[in-house]
């Protein structure tokens, strides 16, 4: 019994990061329209300064004074997105399998409405829109992420900040301890920042991201068939609160 789960264990975990594959994949072969991009951060840039939303150039100034700061924050950056979202999966499957089904189909249905938005609705992120902002990962950590073979304009709206509050959501609710759960509600709070300090995304794509996978775990959550029997039996087994 604990063979089939560990290789039902392994298979979901594949399966996971082929959809990682498959979203990177999608993400490539939209052609950007890097012009109409420009245009559309200029519009997010004008909504966010209605709003007095507009941070991104202060939070980035302020920042700069503290390079190591800077270097952190570009560290978690690169590392939130798919590698901690993947240890994430891993660690909930042994957790709570179920809490897993449910997560991970929010994940996807979120995800694939984030790669619809930034095909019909491609945004530059400010480190290409022109408007003072810098590209922190390039001048600090001398990574060009423009040299990726990925569409660099598909800033909303932001996974970064979706994933994470989906990482931070499950942690806050499955982790056992008060620090692990404090970790959980930390963890957006620190990736947004990330995301607006090296300059790949305005508050407004954060905006977006959280809401994408609120949406994204709704649905799962109201198209997934009762598995009544399962939570029960999870549940004196002690793998759910």
């Amino acid at each position: 019994m604990a063979g089939v789960s560990r290789r039902s264990g392994v298979g979901q975990i594949a399966l996971v990061l082929s959809a990682v594959a498959g979203y990177e994949l999608a993400r490539r072969l939209i052609a950007p329209d890097r012009s109409l991009a420009v245009a559309h951060a200029r519009d997010v840039l004008r909504w966010e300064r209605a709003l007095h939303l507009a941070w991104e150039g202060p939070l980035q100034q302020a920042f700069l004074h503290v390079p190591l700061a800077v270097d952190f924050l570009g560290l978690v950056y690169l590392s939130s997105q798919f590698v901690v979202t993947g240890v994430f999966f891993a660690w909930l499957y042994s957790r709570s399998p179920e809490a897993y089904w449910r997560f991970r189909d929010g994940f996807v249905v979120a995800t694939a409405f984030g790669l619809a938005v930034q095909w019909r609705y491609p945004v530059a992120p400010p480190r290409l829109a022109r408007i003072g902002v810098e590209d922190t990962l390039a001048r600090l950590l001398h990574v060009d992420l423009a040299s990726r073979l990925t569409d660099p304009v598909a800033a909303v709206p932001s996974l970064h900040a979706g994933w994470a509050l989906g990482v931070g959501l499950g942690m806050a609710l499955y982790a056992r301890g008060r620090v692990c759960r404090a970790a959980g509600v930390l963890y957006p709070v620190f990736v947004i920042l990330a995301t607006v300090v090296t300059g790949n995304h305005f508050l407004f794509d954060a905006g977006a991201g959280v809401a994408a996978v609120l949406l994204g775990l709704a649905l799962a959550e109201m198209l997934r068939p009762s598995h009544g029997a399962k939570l029960v039996a999870a549940t004196r087994g002690g793998a759910v609160r």
